[in-house]
């Protein structure tokens, strides 16, 4: 088990925390797109400014490219 964990933060090595916490934040943007049927209009709308907010974020982070 910590031989695959290792392989998967294998890619964040090189960023420093700031990045790490926003590379966190994009996924736990992106987590929350998965709204149920009920959720009003209004926190849909929130839940999908804040993954735009996030989007916007990780564009400033340099990810590395994949094999």
């Amino acid at each position: 088990m910590k031989e695959i964990l290792l392989e998967l933060l294998k890619p964040f090595k090189g960023l420093n925390l700031k990045q790490k916490a926003i590379v966190v934040y994009f996924i736990f943007s992106f987590c929350l797109l998965c709204v149920g049927d009920e959720t009003p209009v209004w926190i849909v709308a929130l839940v999908v400014l804040n993954f735009a907010n996030a989007a916007r974020l990780i564009r400033k982070v340099p990810l590395p490219e994949i094999e």
